[in-house]
């Protein structure tokens, strides 16, 4: 490849799963060929730097607050038919800004890890606006309407089953290649428990639970704590509030004096919490649930946003390497169960093993990299706008 070259990754929400799956296929790439520049852009706030804000704290809003109407809009058939016409506008009205990003980075290709960003991109395939491979990373366990295109090169999917899915759905199968949703190549590095609980200064010697809520902290942590403060059984906590200050001063002071309870921010290093913890509490993003199968880090699945998280709530529990506790009383039996119950433990670490993809975002840069140079993207960037 001749140097100078540049991929374009484009989500909508940053500090999320979409951005953190963005930036393993722009870190693997990167090592592949350091001479290809990665760039990763909030599309939304990009495009829109006076609207991404209010959008940001619109969709975190809806997500706490009225999970019931995102319930309603997550791929219903009526909405998608009635929002057709209004969605074709909004991609003619977002037409010049799109081009304006694509003049402004000339990319040899553009990565989707959101679906709205793949709408536009979509859009100006079919206006002939766009001549350089447009690839698709879905980043959860199923997939939902508004991410199927005709006019997307590549998609880039987590395990068979949602590659069957599409193809169910009309998408062309030689279209679709399984990698695994792409996490951070360090994840599928082993880490020593003991070790990491060290360098995290907690007790070395004792059972671990780290629970989570995503990078905003969402899925009812305080009561999660409440619940897990009645276990009659030795184990120490780790908590991370991701960038929810409000909930991490408020469970702060309600485990003050419990000195087996351990409060996080928002936490660069998750990888290490992971390799401190016997069993993760989490909400289901496909990113999280990733990056835990891939260290063999067992989980109980709680509170999934309507939607998507449901959808891999149902994957991880159908091809058993999760537990779903749906209430205080099914989180307590689950703990419980796993904690006296090694065995049991031991089964879902395995299990983990046969379905995770610790190089998921390698083999995903891999492919980006083959259709590039398949469609001669790089011999004609002059040519691709």
């Amino acid at each position: 490849m001749r140097p100078n070259h540049r991929l374009l990754f484009l989500y909508m929400v940053s500090k999320t799963g979409h951005q953190r799956a963005a930036e393993a296929v722009m870190e693997a790439a990167s090592h592949m060929d350091p001479r290809v520049e990665c760039v990763g852009l909030d599309a939304v706030s990009h495009a829109y730097p006076l609207i991404g804000n209010v959008f940001y704290r619109m969709y975190i809003q809806m997500l706490k607050r009225a999970p019931v109407i995102w319930d309603y809009l997550y791929d219903n058939p009526d909405v998608e038919e009635a929002t057709r016409d209004a969605r074709g506008l909004l991609t003619l009205i977002s037409s010049f800004r799109t081009q304006k990003l694509l003049r402004e980075y000339h990319p040899e290709a553009v990565v989707c890890t959101q679906a709205v960003p793949a709408i536009a991109l979509s859009a100006e395939r079919r206006r002939g606006r766009l001549k350089v491979p447009l690839i698709c990373v879905v980043t959860d366990f199923g997939v939902h309407s508004y991410w199927l295109h005709s006019e997307v090169d590549l998609y880039l999917v987590a395990h068979e089953d949602i590659k069957k899915e599409m193809v169910g759905k009309g998408i062309q199968e030689n279209r679709i290649r399984v990698t695994g949703i792409p996490i951070a190549p360090q994840f599928g590095e082993t880490l020593d428990p003991t070790e990491e609980r060290l360098k995290l200064k907690i007790n070395p010697h004792q059972k671990t639970l780290l629970v989570m809520g995503g990078s905003h902290g969402l899925g009812d942590l305080d009561e999660l704590v409440d619940t897990l403060k009645t276990l009659p059984l030795s184990f120490q906590t780790l908590v991370v509030c991701g960038g929810n200050r409000t909930l991490y001063r408020k469970i702060k002071a309600a485990t003050k004096g419990e000195k087996d309870f351990h409060m996080y921010g928002y936490v660069k290093n998750l990888r290490r919490l992971m390799g401190a913890a016997d069993i993760l509490i989490t909400k289901p993003g496909g990113l999280t649930c990733s990056e835990a199968l891939a260290m063999q880090l067992p989980m109980i699945l709680t509170n999934p946003i309507p939607g998507q998280e449901e959808r891999n709530v149902d994957f991880l529990t159908r091809h058993r390497v999760a537990r779903f506790a749906q209430n205080a009383e099914e989180l307590i039996h689950t703990v419980h169960d796993l904690l006296k119950h090694p065995k049991n433990l031991l089964q879902l670490k395995q299990r983990s093993r046969l379905i995770s993809k610790p190089h998921s975002a390698w083999e995903a840069a891999r492919l980006i990299f083959d259709l590039i140079n398949k469609r001669g993207s790089f011999a004609s960037r002059n040519n691709s706008l």
